[in-house]
């Protein structure tokens, strides 16, 4: 894998560990310790719900140090987080890791009807300066109805400690739209690069849980073969043949142009 994508020219790899809760799979941080035996500049990004405890966390520290940036990325599930002492335990953690110079974030789902609330968990975090990501509860990759504007506009506008230029959009008359996640415009939005020059499958992959490797989460249907089989990356960007919204963070991100007139490839390079 690491040779393929060094042949396309990428002399750095961010890997992203989502699905299940990774943190329990017994080879986790045996896997991580292996990737960052490789002299190559390597990034990690975990989505967890923060189930490990605090021991646990302190030992995926330690793991992680050689990675040039750490990202964790944690589950607020509110649902499950209903008694005071687990939300301060989840801050815990989340504190504890920030601390240790790890980038961390929470992300929740807003159901409608719950603005006030999103509101309060954000002043909660606000107080130890760790960013909440509020995300639109989708259905089959659409945002499900019943949003007012005023929810949807805090979902597309959160800014707070988060970077206001993680994402750029060009339209065609040249003008430049910054984003701070790929939520804010994916939010409300129905992206279909269909016939779009992309660099998923090029410069990035998505590894399911049975081995399975495709060009990405929303493109699964082009698979790209096995990791235990063996597997084979694009060697150059091709186009878009997957006519479904683009409702992952992770293809959205990828660079993608209409025409070659605006090639991004050496985007992310």
């Amino acid at each position: 894998m690491i040779n393929q994508f060094k042949k396309n020219g990428f002399d750095a790899i961010g890997w992203g560990w989502a699905g299940g809760e990774v943190t329990f799979n017994p080879h986790f941080l045996t896997i991580l310790d292996e990737i960052q035996s490789y002299k190559m500049k390597m990034t990690t990004n975990l989505v967890t719900n923060l189930s490990q405890s605090l021991k646990w966390w302190k030992i995926f520290v330690e793991n992680t140090k050689k990675f040039k940036k750490v990202r964790v990325n944690a589950s607020w599930h509110k649902e499950y987080l209903k008694e005071e002492n687990k939300k301060l335990l989840f801050k815990e953690k989340l504190v504890f890791l920030k601390d240790n110079n790890i980038s961390t974030v929470v992300n929740c789902v807003m159901l409608p009807g719950e603005l006030e609330e999103m509101k309060k968990l954000t002043d909660f975090f606000d107080k130890v300066q760790i960013p909440v990501m509020i995300k639109a509860c989708r259905d089959g990759g659409k945002v499900i109805k019943g949003y007012t504007k005023e929810e949807f506009d805090y979902v597309q506008k959160q800014i707070k400690h988060k970077n206001p230029k993680v994402m750029l959009t060009i339209d065609d008359d040249n003008n430049e739209y910054y984003y701070s996640s790929a939520e804010q415009l994916i939010a409300g939005s129905n992206l279909n690069f269909l016939g779009w020059q992309c660099t998923a499958g090029y410069q990035s992959i998505t590894i399911s849980e049975n081995g399975t490797v495709t060009r990405g989460s929303v493109c699964k249907p082009q698979i790209l073969g096995n990791i235990k089989t063996g597997f084979k990356i694009f060697d150059k960007v091709e186009k878009c043949i997957t006519n479904w919204n683009c409702h992952c963070g992770s293809d959205l991100k990828m660079p993608k142009w209409r025409s070659d007139e605006y090639n991004m490839s050496e985007v992310g390079r």
